[in-house]
């Protein structure tokens, strides 16, 4: 990874611009110091020349406590570049004027000038430049007659237009590279958003996503890879794949897609590879899947369609069934021989038997209609025991709840009740149906809140185990088959999840926290 470099900014230019004031004035000293060929100092003026950098060093460490003031930045600029042309026209009288050849340190500080601010004070910094030159060759002219003057006049005039070329380039330059910049930030912004976007298209993935290079390095890949590849990081060979990255190669990297199947540490996983080839850019991506999840979202779309298909086979039962449970009725109230009775009563009793499993056939229908809805668990479970010991006297008042702390839970009431309902049923009928047989515990882990019904009863064996929540298995000769299913369907329409702990009757329901 390349260390981004920060933006150089006008406070840090000016910066080193007075680091440049310094470091020439430094010289300037050393250079006074110096005998020349004719035994003449380097920079002439004498005491004239250490008075003006004095004075240029009093003005180079004005503007370094300046600078965090409060004075706006075009206005530090103007005044700071008419402060330099000043005084190396200062500088240049002092050693003869133009001819000695200073004016060129005029450049450096117009091109400066040029790059931190707009075209007209670019213009205006060279104007000012102008005027000092001219002026200077004006007073040396009257104070020394008209010796050179035409020369100087040339001098001035060539100095001044290099001083104009320098401001007007660099402002070219400057807008040009501002421009550049900001263009570079927008498209810099766009490339990243749309990495994130590709990132959070990646991670959604239910397929593992592998990108490999043309060795076989992975360079990205999503959380699903990482779940069937452990250790999986960037820059590294997956052993797994290196004989599906060999193949294409010997194949001349060919672009067509190819299915692969793999064993990755007991997993079977399939799936294909889809080249990438772009330019000088030669890669693949693999998606894999572990075929135990194909299998199991396979049965679940022919449970889901088995479950709309009985749907309507139940809601087109109720009707005549019930008008067989009325007539029914009806032959009960005039039947008096024994037989009879026995009759209708079979007759009933299978009608009603039938209903409820229509009814529970229905509830499948309602796992869609969620309306999530913050419950304090601990009123919700008093009304839920309370209408509970109404429809089976027996267990009222022998159910216990035990709570952990006060909890709430975004969950569908009518869904809730209808899981509790179920599991409490099912716990109380394998029970010992004493006083505590059948306990309610409420808990937290992880920020989810756990509900576990417990019974004291022998609990599943390993063989019921395996088919518990598949629908139409039940070890009652009188059930339906359909009660943990529904159960499980409809915890996982909450964003819930309904287990079996064995050993012993312990159900499981983890529900997300409510923070009120």
């Amino acid at each position: 990874m390349f260390e981004r470099s920060l933006p150089l900014t006008p406070d840090k230019t000016l910066v080193f611009v007075n680091g440049f004031r310094a470091v020439m004035l430094l010289v300037l000293l050393v250079m006074s110091t110096l005998q020349g060929g004719e035994g003449s100092p380097l920079v002439g003026g004498g005491s004239h020349f250490y008075l003006w950098a004095a004075c240029y060093g009093a003005f180079i460490a004005c503007w370094f406590v300046l600078r965090r003031g409060k004075l706006a930045h075009t206005l530090q600029l103007s005044l700071a570049i008419a402060a330099d042309i000043v005084m190396i026209v200062l500088l240049m009288g002092l050693n003869g004027g133009v001819r000695s050849g200073y004016g060129m340190l005029l450049l450096p500080y117009l091109a400066v000038a040029g790059l931190l601010s707009s075209g007209r004070y670019a213009l205006f910094y060279a104007s000012i430049a102008t005027v000092s030159l001219f002026g200077n060759v004006a007073y040396d002219h009257y104070r020394l007659g008209a010796s050179g003057g035409t020369a100087d006049l040339f001098q001035s005039g060539l100095l001044s237009l290099a001083g104009f070329v320098t401001s007007v380039v660099t402002y070219q330059l400057a807008r040009m590279a501002r421009e550049s910049e900001a263009l570079a930030l927008q498209r810099g912004g766009e490339i990243a958003n749309l990495n994130r976007l590709n990132e959070l298209v990646l991670q959604s993935q239910r397929d593992a996503v592998i990108v490999l290079d043309e060795t076989g390095t992975v360079r990205q890949f999503n959380g699903q890879a990482e779940r069937y590849f452990p250790g999986m990081g960037r820059g590294i060979l997956l052993p797994e794949l290196v004989p599906v990255v060999e193949r294409w190669r010997i194949n001349s990297h060919s672009p067509l897609p190819v299915f692969i199947e793999r064993n990755v540490r007991g997993r079977q996983l399939a799936g294909r590879m889809v080249p990438v080839l772009t330019g000088e850019l030669r890669g693949m991506v693999v998606f894999l899947r572990d075929m135990a999840d194909m299998a199991e979202e396979a049965k679940r779309l022919k449970l889901a369609a088995l479950g709309r298909l009985t749907a309507n086979i139940a809601h087109e039962i109720r009707n005549p069934l019930a008008a067989i449970s009325h007539a029914g009725d009806l032959l009960a109230e005039g039947a008096e021989d024994p037989a009879a009775q026995r009759l209708t009563r079979i007759v009933r009793d299978n009608a009603r038997r039938i209903n409820g499993l229509v009814e529970e056939v229905l509830m499948l229908g309602r796992r869609d209609r969620v309306k999530t809805d913050t419950i304090r668990l601990s009123q919700f479970l008093a009304d839920f025991l309370e209408q509970f010991g109404m429809a089976q006297p027996e267990a009222a008042g022998r159910i216990l709840t035990e709570f952990h702390g006060s909890h709430s839970v975004y969950f569908d009431r009518g869904h809730l009740g209808q899981i509790l309902s179920n599991l409490v049923a099912n716990a109380w009928r394998h029970s010992s149906r004493v006083h505590g047989s059948v306990r309610i515990q409420v808990g937290t882990q992880d920020s989810r809140v756990l509900l576990r019904v417990v019974d004291d009863g022998p609990g599943m064996s390993d063989d019921a185990q395996a088919h518990l929540f598949e629908p139409f298995f039940t070890t009652e000769s009188s059930g339906t088959g359909l009660g943990l299913y529904i159960a499980r369907e409809l915890a996982e329409a909450n964003d819930a999840r309904l287990d079996y702990q064995p050993p012993g009757g312990v159900f499981q329901l983890t529900c997300h926290q409510a923070y009120e």
